[in-house]
């Protein structure tokens, strides 16, 4: 009988875990199975599946990636915007005033105020022509970056099998994922290339066997340390500032 990478327990009623949440496409069999998560770890740590999922749904979307089961994209969490994906094309409508309005669809959009999941957007003119431009950012949650690192994790265990993932030395991986317990830190590298792809490489280890997993989620790369002390990231961290300078990288939290 299997134990699970995440409560170690033994596997009675296990389940099936896209290692990349289904909403962001993840990559055809790219699963965990055959006990390796048990149902109650994918039930409960699916939170922060939806911490990666909200941060990245606007791109996603832009990109007509597919919901869980196929679904149709959409954008539906963030207050004042909204996006549906019809027979006609992508829609999206931002609401820019500080009060709920109706949009030509008859959908209620919520004022613009203090929600982080809001967007704040700018309107310009050129001549009869209209450009709408808007930030939103990334990482800003703690279960993100719990998401991530449960992303690099499971990848280890999908790359190198489950009983290695059972080590006691990544008991500190399984306390910050599973519990928000001390602090990993996160490199985030821009890629040159700007298209929508998802890809996860084997895990690097080094003379120590210590571990460390890059993984790309649309045009961002990431970086994940999975070592118990976290030696890794310093390293890595030099070696961002040599390739891209002080710009095109970042580290969270910040």
């Amino acid at each position: 009988m299997s134990h699970c990478i995440w409560c170690k327990n033994k596997v009675v009623d296990f389940t099936t875990e896209h290692i990349i949440p289904e909403a962001l496409g993840c990559p055809s069999g790219f699963v965990l199975s055959n006990g390796a998560v048990c149902r109650s770890c994918n039930n409960d740590l699916a939170h922060l599946d939806r911490a990666v999922i909200d941060d990245f749904d606007i791109l996603a979307f832009m990109a007509t990636v597919p919901r869980k089961r196929g679904k149709s994209p959409v954008i539906s969490s963030r207050g004042n915007m909204v996006g549906i994906c019809n027979e006609a094309g992508n829609y999206i409508a931002i609401n820019m005033e500080s009060f709920p309005v109706r949009d030509v669809d008859g959908r209620i959009l919520g004022g613009f105020g203090k929600s982080r999941r809001n967007i704040r957007a700018k309107f310009s003119r050129f001549g009869s022509n209209g450009r709408i431009s808007f930030d939103t950012t990334l990482g800003d949650s703690p279960k993100f970056v719990r998401g991530i690192v449960k992303i690099a994790f499971s990848s280890l265990a999908y790359f190198l099998g489950s009983e290695l993932a059972l080590r006691r030395s990544f008991d500190s991986v399984r306390s910050f994922v599973m519990e928000g317990i001390g602090e990993r830190r996160v490199l985030l590298m821009q890629t040159r290339d700007v298209n929508y792809r998802n890809q996860v490489w084997p895990p690097y280890k080094n003379e120590k066997e210590e571990y460390s997993v890059v993984f790309r989620l649309a045009s961002i790369e990431f970086f994940v340390d999975l070592s118990q002390s976290m030696s890794l990231f310093p390293v890595m961290k030099q070696k961002a500032k040599e390739i891209y300078g002080e710009s095109g990288w970042t580290f969270l939290p910040v």
